[in-house]
């Protein structure tokens, strides 16, 4: 188990993921965190309150300062659909996160606050 500097999000404890009932459960991290309304000449991005499971099976790493991901993802623009980067960067001190879609040459990054849910985490 790591314990995060300054006790902002608390504890977390990554384990083996499960397979057909063997090993150990993996306890993620879960955090909440609210986006406001983004926009600029390319794209919009809605206000939202989004859950994030830091999981490391899953794509997120983990480090001394902050939480990352950097993978594919999709959105959906005047009903046509576009593949495109995601990267989220939640600071393990401030909470404060950073989200940017990019495609085509077009890139869209907002900044939210993150905090940790009240349960004790989702196991996989």
């Amino acid at each position: 188990m790591q314990v995060i500097r300054k006790g902002f999000l608390s504890l977390l404890a990554l384990g083996a993921l499960t397979l057909e009932g063997h090993a150990q459960k993996t306890l993620v991290a879960a955090l909440e965190c609210d986006f406001p309304l983004a926009s600029n000449d390319d794209w919009s991005m809605a206000a939202s309150t989004l859950q994030y499971y830091i999981d490391t099976a899953r794509g997120w790493s983990v480090n001394e300062d902050s939480f990352s991901f950097d993978g594919p993802g999709k959105i959906t623009v005047g009903g046509k659909d576009h593949v495109v980067s995601l990267s989220i960067t939640i600071s393990r001190q401030s909470g404060k996160a950073t989200k940017t879609l990019s495609s085509e040459g077009k890139s869209l990054a907002v900044s939210g606050e993150c905090r940790k849910m009240e349960s004790s985490g989702r196991k996989f």
